[in-house]
């Protein structure tokens, strides 16, 4: 049984871990991966359809925790406890659930949180609502109750039956005026540290030949962050540029060192086949996973010559290797007019192909594991349009946008 602080506005923790309003799906994810041994049942759910539509949610049925993120931006927004008899639960380290011997009663929560409202009740759905900022309580009546006053719907105004008290059903932790409307908070300072750096934003340099008539790709400017210098300051922000034909040392002095780096040990030739060469130096990735972005590098200069950009949906292969990129492409569609078409993660097939008058048939390629054949995701499409190319979902959406270098 999981034994919980919680901290309103912000958290809830044990003694191992912490889960913090404003992570990342992967950082909530890899803490509860690191603590199997505690946390034993994970659920993800998602729209596969749809997937923008409605949040990312994580169940942990276990444990009665349910967390909800934002499915624009992939942040922890709210979380919720539904299950009270499977935890146990504090606040600032005095229990106010630890049943048998202390129950989650109206006058349990106001004496360990104090009150600073009396509580509503709403007499159709037989509930009563305690509100705090950032923390909010629901009490769910299973007996009949009468009230002293019918003019007010306050708890005071609710005649119990002798030794029948309302118990919480449902905790809320949330950042905002109400659940209902939470937002996701900036990513947490506790999760900032100066050898991390995160990427709020990678803006696409375009440019337009007016011989050719059709854009290209000059480079990426990125919007970063780290931690601050001082107590008055939680984080610094900062640019960066990256262009093609930058070497491996330019790019590190401008972002720093990648997550990982793979070396391509596989190369397609011209009639498609798969063929390898050991003798030859192969073309070699960094993988910035933190800002959902590969850089490929060419092993004879050891300059970019690609851009990939991950979106990082859960009904992609590879969800959750990165964080989500929030990519922003500016495609020039009118030269005479200077229409720009804006292409970003949220962007879908159905769009793309009104605004850019993609005509072409796709590449399609079936993933699967060297350990498990099967790929619950589907095929991935690939169309082409002037430098990039777009890897489309079955559902429409933008799994990664690839952009090579032509020039």
């Amino acid at each position: 049984m999981l034994d919980l602080e919680i901290v309103p506005e912000k958290s809830i923790a044990t003694e191992k871990w912490q889960i913090i309003l404003g992570m990342s799906i992967n950082q909530v994810i890899q803490i509860l991966k690191n603590n199997c041994d505690s946390v034993r049942s994970l659920q993800l759910i998602y729209n596969d359809k749809e997937p923008l539509n409605s949040d990312y949610i994580i169940k942990l049925h276990c444990d009665g925790i349910i967390l909800y993120f934002d499915s624009l931006n992939q942040k922890l927004k709210l979380i919720e406890i539904n299950d009270l008899k499977k935890l146990k639960l504090r606040y600032y380290g005095n229990y106010f659930n630890n049943l048998p011997t202390i129950q989650p009663t109206f006058d349990q929560i106001t004496e360990t949180f104090g009150i600073t409202s009396p509580g509503i009740y709403d007499d159709n759905s037989g509930v009563i609502m305690l509100h705090f900022p950032g923390l909010f309580f629901t009490f769910n009546i299973d007996f009949r109750v009468e009230p002293k006053s019918i003019s007010h719907h306050s708890v005071q105004s609710l005649d119990f039956p002798t030794g029948r008290k309302p118990l919480v059903s449902k905790i809320s932790i949330y950042s905002g005026s109400s659940p209902s409307t939470a937002q996701a908070p900036e990513i947490p300072s506790l999760c900032l540290s100066k050898e991390i750096v995160y990427c709020s934003k990678v803006s696409i340099i375009r440019d337009y030949n007016l011989a050719t008539r059709q854009g290209f790709t000059k480079g990426i400017n990125l919007n970063l962050f780290t931690q601050g210098l001082g107590y008055q300051l939680d984080r610094e922000h900062f640019d960066a540029q990256i262009m093609f034909n930058d070497t491996c040392q330019d790019v590190m002095t401008a972002i720093g060192s990648p997550s990982s780096v793979y070396y391509k040990s596989e190369e397609i030739n011209k009639n498609g086949a798969i063929q390898s060469d050991p003798s030859k130096a192969n073309d070699y990735f960094y993988n910035y996973k933190l800002f959902g972005l590969d850089l490929l590098f060419s092993a004879g200069q050891n300059q970019i010559i690609k851009f990939i950009f991950h979106s990082n949906f859960p009904c992609h292969y590879n969800f959750n290797n990165y964080f989500m990129c929030n990519f922003e492409i500016p495609i020039l569609v009118n030269q005479e007019t200077n229409q720009t078409f804006v292409v970003t993660q949220a962007t879908t097939l159905e769009k793309l192909q009104d605004n850019l008058n993609i005509k072409t048939q796709p590449a399609i390629l079936h993933r699967s594991s060297s350990t498990n054949s099967l790929n619950p995701f589907g095929p991935a499409f690939f169309y082409v349009y002037e430098d990039i190319i777009f890897e489309v979902m079955t559902n429409g959406y933008i799994a990664s946008v690839t952009i090579a270098c032509n020039r």
